[in-house]
């Protein structure tokens, strides 16, 4: 007997089922759950700026229900040129301490120590004292404005014009955000931290974090 590969089936359990030939629909077939764009009113506007806006926020919706393809997130990742504007010196020298690399999704802090070696930086009541370090984060957009991070403990915020001054401030732009990590975090050294963005039009993505500490020379 012949093996016999169906090309339409569904997993045990019932959870997934893969379509490599037709799906065929019937007459008075529907289909629902499907996802779709919010709904859009009629316009009426008659200029070219405005037929162009009109026209933008569709392909937005359309893409950001999932019926188009979204824009990838381009981001880098930089030291802040004017670190003595962070929170504290200690966060600033423990700053001067790494430098960061992104590759596809992965960013990579190269410490030049061990994270023992790095300075408490008290942060205030509500972030408190850790070996904080800070780094920018370019997005690649024009502001930050309206963008949602979520960090690896479900943590969401949605960046406003606050974060878009703090980054001036420490010389990026408006496009990019500083974020602070606690370096004495076990997870940053195992590549376990990580933070997700997401924005109008572009795909919700994860970008990991890991540490790689330099241990100083064994002696002869």
């Amino acid at each position: 007997m012949s093996e016999y590969n169906a090309k339409n089936y569904t997993e045990q359990g019932g959870e997934v089922t893969h379509i490599g030939g037709v799906l065929e629909f019937g007459e008075g077939a529907s289909l629902s759950g499907f996802p779709g764009a919010e709904n859009i009113k009629p316009k009426t506007t008659n200029t070219a700026a405005d037929i162009r806006a009109d026209l933008n926020a569709l392909i937005a919706k359309l893409k950001n229900a999932g019926l188009v393809i979204p824009d990838a997130w381009s981001v880098s990742v930089l030291a802040c040129p004017t670190p003595a504007f962070m929170p504290t010196s200690e966060t600033a020298a423990n700053s001067g301490h790494a430098t960061v690399a992104i590759d596809g999704t992965a960013i990579t802090i190269t410490l030049d120590c061990e994270v023992k070696d790095l300075a408490v930086a008290d942060h205030g009541s509500t972030w408190g004292k850790h070996k904080w370090l800070g780094f920018g984060v370019r997005t690649g957009l024009g502001s930050i404005e309206g963008v949602k991070f979520t960090d690896d403990t479900g943590a969401e915020a949605t960046l406003a014009s606050d974060d878009a001054t703090e980054a001036t401030a420490l010389g990026l732009s408006a496009g990019d955000f500083v974020l602070y990590i606690k370096a004495e975090d076990a997870k940053y050294l195992a590549g376990e931290k990580s933070f997700t963005l997401w924005a109008d039009s572009y795909a919700k993505t994860e970008f990991t974090m890991q540490i790689v500490e330099t241990k100083p020379a064994a002696s002869a």
